[in-house]
């Protein structure tokens, strides 16, 4: 039954505040040291009743002071309902235990003082309207505080939250998705609730667990996302727990109060009695340390003197970070500056400053070539690829396995048969929890250009729920990705569009992220972290109309030293006059150096067949130990390249451990790669045919390499009709 049916189905009663008992167990009062657990039984103990009065009124009556005046200024108004449950003859509150304090404060002082109520009728105290649950389930019970105190207007401090959702999970065992929907929070805040509190429980388990205090909580929440930390932590998604115990131990030491040694003489000691102050006290404490937490020198500071700020003042990283942040200052300035119109006498300082710039830039040349910064991956070598995919859900893909797969993977099938498809869900399933891999997806379908996606667009595409799931490395992975309305009353309801949350799983790690749409304003995502299963790069036709991409790919292979065994490729198979190809940065443009002709000439006035070989040939690079996919392989190659071109893919394939999977229409693309690869290494290729059932389902046939070659070999076997 909903909670909406639950309450509907409530029954409205007049109680007298002699029959209504506080809740000793109420989750406001988890975090005071005198809270204690009592069964239902003991709640009308005189001793429990008063300790659950004072610790929720508090001190000098200061937690319900503001309901006091309120009903003395208003009288009673029943804005909010009083929730309660009957045990034993006995009405216990199981919602608006200050309400009925400020109440039972008023009718003492009536009683007591005779003093004046205002506006408060005192037949209240006799006549308290509440709404009877005669529902028994403490689930039940449970989550209409969370919808009061956590998703509601009336919250909680973060650790009665986080203690009232860890009890639905682990007292009631209750699934994350069952706690999600009956809260009405998203997974990504319920996991951070879930990891800060085990992380918390471990420092209270440490030498240091007498410092506890809920008020350190935030600092929790913020450890348990902060990617750098977790990591310096070797924090372990699957045990919830840090497993560094050195650096754990050390993190906890900042967080507390430590006894000063005698030889202890610093300035920055924060001495307080026979104790220095804690490292780290605040929220944003944690922020700082992740930036300093890979650099030795400034740990061993903050080990010596437990100063936060002067270990981040010495920083080598910091410094760096402050070189980044100038360099993006100076790209921005200058983008500005393009698009203005500059007066002549405003040049000399202009080329004052370009002398400059062309100085330091001189100077860092000194060091390597930078390539193209990458985005992070679980881990950075890996012994293989994937071994096999499943896609219970994505378009016209449902249930589909493939399970032959090698290091290249060329897919055949009649067109709509979900080739394309195929290659969307892997390259999903490699981007994880990054939103970005579902926009690239969305905006190649729909031939969009990158930044010019119409927000409302985007929102109409997004409307299935997709699953991916493949073995990777050895170990299992998978991705869920949920488009959904959200019902919070916080959002800009004027601009808000739609959500999309991403669940991730690889071997014991867990992702999620969440991105909020808007119409007119960026979107918003959410997540502790980005992390990609490996490089994954996806080329289709239409990637061909952005050269804006291919700056980067030339950069990394510039840095791989992979170009020169491009063009010496072209040379010997395609073009023979072809000395290189060079990036023209300001345009855009990559010319050719070409013996028969006296300029150097733009790649685009070549034909199709060459500007696909050398682009295609760039991606290998930015896939090191990663994945290649390529769509309508054989687009604008003849297919007298192709039988050329299959073995240099496979080369470069193996040179930087990367795995392929590509598309193809034509039979003669098809047996290219039969024909010309030689039987030895065949077992580095799978052939896959997509079918259309008779029911408009999609299955598949699969070969592994060596098996194909023989059936091209017995006969004319055309991939694209296997049945």
């Amino acid at each position: 039954m909903s909670e909406q049916n639950k309450q509907t189905n409530a029954n409205i009663r007049k109680v007298s505040l002699r029959n209504l008992y506080l809740d000793p167990n109420n989750f406001r009062l988890i975090h005071e040291s005198d809270q204690v657990s009592v069964p239902d039984e003991k709640i009308r103990d005189k001793d429990v009743a008063n300790r659950t009065y004072r610790l929720i009124v508090g001190e000098k009556n200061q937690n319900i002071q503001d309901l006091v005046e309120s009903f003395k200024a208003n009288g009673y108004l029943p804005v909010d309902q009083i929730q309660v449950r009957r045990v034993d003859g006995i009405f216990i509150v199981v919602e608006g235990n200050r309400r009925v304090a400020a109440l039972k404060y008023l009718s003492n002082e009536y009683e007591q003082k005779s003093i004046d109520l205002g506006k408060l009728d005192k037949s209240i105290f006799s006549n308290v309207p509440v709404v009877l649950y005669e529902d028994p389930d403490e689930v039940h019970h449970l989550v209409l505080m969370a919808l009061k105190h956590i998703s509601g207007n009336r919250k909680w401090g973060e650790w009665n939250q986080a203690r009232l959702l860890q009890t639905l999970m682990t007292d009631h065992n209750l699934p994350e998705d069952d706690v999600c929907k009956r809260v009405g929070i998203n997974k990504t805040e319920l996991r951070r609730n879930i990891r800060a509190l085990a992380l918390a429980d471990q420092y209270q388990a440490s030498d240091y667990g007498d410092q506890f205090d809920e008020d350190m909580f935030p600092i929790f929440r913020e450890a348990a996302r902060n990617v750098a930390l977790k990591d310096w932590l070797n924090w372990d998604d699957a045990d919830n727990r840090a497993n560094d115990r050195e650096n754990v131990e050390l993190f906890f030491s900042w967080l507390s109060r430590e006894p000063i040694d005698d030889d202890t003489d610093s300035e920055y000691s924060g001495r307080n009695g026979d104790y220095q102050e804690p490292a780290i006290s605040k929220r944003d404490d944690i922020v700082i340390l992740s930036k300093i937490i890979k650099d030795p020198v400034a740990i061993d500071k903050l080990k010596e003197y437990r100063n936060l700020n002067e270990a981040y003042r010495t920083s080598d990283l910091i410094f760096k970070e402050k070189i980044k942040d100038a360099i993006n200052s100076v790209v921005s300035d200058v983008e500005t500056l393009g698009q203005l119109s500059i007066a002549p006498e405003q040049t000399p300082r202009l080329e004052d400053a370009l002398g400059r710039l062309r100085a330091i830039v001189e100077k860092a040349r000194g060091g390597s070539l930078r390539g193209v910064e990458q985005t992070a991956v679980f881990f950075d070598r890996i012994d293989r690829h994937f071994s096999s995919v499943k896609i219970p859900s994505y378009r016209c893909l449902s249930g589909l396995e493939v399970q032959k797969i090698s290091r290249i993977n060329l897919f055949a099938g009649v067109n709509n048969s979900g080739k394309t498809s195929f290659l969307e869900a892997v390259y999903l399933l490699c981007k994880q929890n990054d939103f970005n891999g579902v926009v690239d997806i969305l905006r190649r379908r729909g031939k969009i250009p990158e930044g010019h996606i119409p927000p409302r667009w985007l929102t109409d595409q997004l409307t299935e729920t997709i699953v991916v799931e493949g073995v990777f490395d050895h170990k299992e992975s998978g991705i869920e990705i949920r488009p959904f309305i959200e019902e919070s009353t916080t959002l800009d309801r004027a601009r808000y569009l739609k959500s999309v949350e991403i669940s991730t799983r690889f071997e014991k790690y867990k992702l999620e992220s969440l991105t909020r749409i808007y119409q007119g304003r960026d979107r918003e995502t959410q997540a502790d972290t980005i992390k990609l299963l490996c490089k994954v790069v996806f080329s289709s036709p239409f990637f061909f109309n952005e050269p804006h991409h291919y700056t980067s790919f030339y950069h990394k292979s510039v840095q791989s030293k992979l170009l020169p065994k491009i063009f010496k490729f072209i040379q010997d198979k395609v073009v023979p006059t072809v000395k290189d190809i060079r990036l023209v940065d300001e345009f855009q443009r990559f010319l050719v150096e070409d013996d028969a002709f006296e300029n150097a000439m733009d790649l685009m006035s070549y034909g199709e067949g060459l500007q696909r070989i050398f682009f295609t040939s760039l991606l290998f690079a930015s896939a090191e130990n990663g994945v290649v996919l390529i769509d309508e392989f054989e687009n604008a190659i003849h297919a007298d390249l192709i039988e050329i071109f299959a073995p240099f893919i496979h080369s470069l394939a193996k040179e930087f451990n990367v795995q392929v999977f590509l598309t193809s229409h034509s039979k003669e693309c098809i047996d290219s790669f039969v024909k010309n690869i030689s039987k030895t290494e065949m077992d580095d290729f799978s052939f896959h045919a997509l079918v259309r059932d008779g029911d408009g389902g999609i299955t598949i046939r699969e070969f592994y390499g060596k098996d194909f070659s023989r059936l091209v070999e017995a006969g004319d076997v055309d991939l694209r009709r296997a049945r």
